[in-house]
């Protein structure tokens, strides 16, 4: 999938700096309505707006590849830009970015679909032991559907941990999901959400605990690395 492009050019026209679409499910039917603020920083609010709708787009899509029974996600969303340290930050919700990052980093369009995951997601409290795997889902839903087509992240098998999180983790899954079960994703969404997370679960999905999945899977980046014809 192409990603888009942000130029200097497309921002010579400031926009208002605020808008409101929809975002709709298969069926037609309005799920979410997304609202952007960028008052506080009227030079990024094209991108603003554009991050909005990038919203409106992928926020059914999420709560597809992520539904659970019984789970209802937010109905709404709301995107802030304000001039701070970091990157962005979500809260129930509400999408937090900072401007400054935006200005330095145009075409990162991957971290806003990031922060939506984790409304979506929409966990109570996560044991701070497992905060790995809320941050490795809402990266894997950015490289494995968002970004399907980007180089992946490099990983060390020789330094790297499921645990490290983010793209680690995401790309772990994965391969999970490609060599063992194709669902894992989903149920493993669906147990956070229930508060019934346990790494004991990976056996249950897969018939291999997680780290014999790990090992595996590190061998097969070591196998990845070895130069042609050893």
């Amino acid at each position: 999938m192409a990603l888009p492009v942000w130029s200097a050019l497309a921002q010579t026209n400031t926009p208002e700096t605020s808008w409101t679409g929809t975002g709709k499910n298969a069926q037609g039917e309005t799920i979410v309505t997304v609202s952007v603020d960028a008052s506080q920083a009227p030079d990024v609010a094209a991108w603003a707006r554009h991050a909005g709708e990038l919203c409106a787009e992928w926020y059914p899509k999420i709560s597809a590849l992520l539904a659970s029974d019984g789970f209802t996600p937010p109905k709404t969303v709301r995107l802030r830009f304000r001039n701070m340290d970091g990157v962005a930050g979500t809260g129930g919700n509400e999408i937090t970015v900072s401007a400054d990052y935006v200005r330095r980093h145009t075409n990162d369009w991957g971290m806003v679909i990031h922060e939506l995951t984790h409304v979506v997601q929409s966990y109570p409290p996560v044991a701070p032991e497992f905060g790995w795997m809320t941050e490795g889902i809402a990266d894997y839903i950015r490289l494995a559907h968002f970004e399907p087509d980007v180089r992946p992240p490099r990983i060390n098998p020789d330094r790297a941990r499921y645990t490290d999180s983010y793209k680690t983790t995401a790309e772990f899954l994965r391969w999970i999901e490609k060599k063992h079960d194709p669902e894992i994703v989903k149920k493993l969404n669906r147990s956070l959400r229930e508060q019934q997370f346990k790494l004991e679960l990976f056996k249950d999905y897969t018939g291999k605990t997680v780290d014999e999945l790990w090992q595996e899977f590190t061998d097969s980046l070591r196998v990845q690395r070895k130069p042609a014809g050893q």
